[in-house]
């Protein structure tokens, strides 16, 4: 989930403990929703201990982290505001676990339930960075930070029931949207949102006899025209699926790939040289792709070099006319 929604969900259920709490404890709340994205501070740990659970989206993104840190927070708050440390404890991990909680219903899988279990979850309703989602966020914040100096009776107003029930009907149209979709897919397909909630994404990787099958469709709501963006077999037992198989194995050093999981194959090739980009689907975005690249010798299959990153990359060569 995007900082501007952290921040502002954080913002809107503060403003309902108002008449109950002081201001300084709806001020640590609001720190509390958003604090869970400043975990690079936990890199220099991940040097010491190489580990993808210190790194973005790792052990700071699991309900056990957040019960630890609004404890050791909520000492400093407690003795520096004199409020009673119970209350700040209990508000301060209310929140952490709002901003974790949102970022299980985007792409990026998170240990949700660390270290009672390891295993990285998500229910992905959303995209991790929703452009369309942020600018509205955004727009609201700068609303409510210019009416508390201009009109501040509007800042506690009844407007607030509007804007968060918008929210709601957002994330629950979302949720509904993806569970009716995957109930009608067959097994080996995905749905992935899109940007805006009429679009959304089928991923598909199909294993026959005889091919492994890569595909993803476009698709929007309330139409039957599927827009096809990728298309591609691999001969089972040929040299792409062998290379496609070592892949496999180096992408898995790769945190965005423990975080997401529909890989789509690209290959071009020379008479030298086969390149093979691994393609994470989720971050689909107007055609670019977070993806690793490996460069092959055609004759030895020695990995001559390799590169990560965010980049356009055309699927049109892929699809099947």
């Amino acid at each position: 989930m995007d900082f501007f929604t952290h921040f502002l969900m954080g913002i809107l259920l503060s403003l309902f403990t108002l008449n109950s709490f002081n201001f300084s404890i709806v001020l640590y709340g609001v720190i509390m929703a958003v604090l869970a994205d400043f975990d690079v501070i936990l890199e220099p740990l991940k040097r010491i201990k190489d580990t993808h659970m210190l790194s973005h989206k790792g052990i700071s993104h699991s309900y056990f982290f957040a019960f630890i840190l609004s404890g050791l927070t909520g000492i400093i708050f407690s003795f520096i505001t004199q409020e009673l440390f119970l209350l700040v404890w209990i508000v301060g991990f209310l929140f952490y676990s709002l901003h974790i909680t949102l970022d299980f219903l985007t792409a990026s899988k998170i240990p949700l339930f660390y270290p009672l279990f390891r295993k990285r979850i998500r229910f992905f309703i959303d995209r991790a960075i929703n452009i369309a989602l942020a600018t509205i966020s955004g727009l609201i914040i700068l609303f409510y930070l210019t009416i508390f100096f201009l009109w501040p009776s509007l800042y506690f107003s009844p407007i607030i029931y509007l804007i968060l029930g918008f929210y709601l009907f957002y994330f629950t149209y979302r949720i509904i949207t993806k569970v009716y979709v995957q109930l009608r897919l067959p097994k080996d397909a995905h749905y992935i949102p899109g940007i805006f909630p009429f679009t959304y994404l089928i991923y598909l990787n199909n294993s026959s006899n005889e091919n492994l099958l890569f595909k993803l469709t476009k698709k929007l709501q309330f139409r039957n025209r599927n827009n096809l963006i990728y298309d591609l077999k691999i001969e089972k037992g040929s040299l792409k699926e062998e290379l496609y198989r070592h892949a496999l194995k180096i992408c898995g050093k790769y945190v965005f790939f423990l975080k997401w999981e529909y890989i789509l194959p690209k290959f071009e090739e020379d008479d030298k040289i086969i390149t093979l980009f691994l393609l994470l689907s989720e971050s689909y975005f107007s055609g670019s792709f977070y993806s690793i690249n490996i460069k092959f010798d055609k004759l030895s299959n020695r990995i001559l070099g390799l590169e990560d990153g965010f980049s356009k990359n055309n699927l049109q060569d892929n699809i099947i006319n």
